[in-house]
């Protein structure tokens, strides 16, 4: 497998797993404030941090989800130039 695939491939998990973690925070902010937190309650501001985690995870997900297909297109453009 040339490297350009390779490392084409690698970038498109690592924005899949991204694009996942980003979906699981956006569903679960409340989860998600907590593990940031290390389990403890925040001292003040917990609807700010909500909507924080809310907003990182849409952001996260619509983004890499764009990096996914982006992606996906260079692989085919490397195995269509490898032709």
């Amino acid at each position: 497998m040339p490297a350009s695939i390779f490392a084409h491939l690698v970038m498109l998990l690592f924005a899949a797993a991204i694009a996942i973690l980003g979906w699981y925070m956006a569903h679960n902010p409340i989860r998600t404030l907590r593990f940031f937190h290390f389990g403890m309650e925040p001292a003040f501001g917990k609807k700010f941090g909500v909507a924080f985690c809310k907003t990182c995870g849409w952001t996260f997900s619509v983004g890499m989800s764009a990096g996914v297909i982006f992606y996906f297109v260079l692989i085919m453009m490397d195995i269509a130039h490898r032709i």
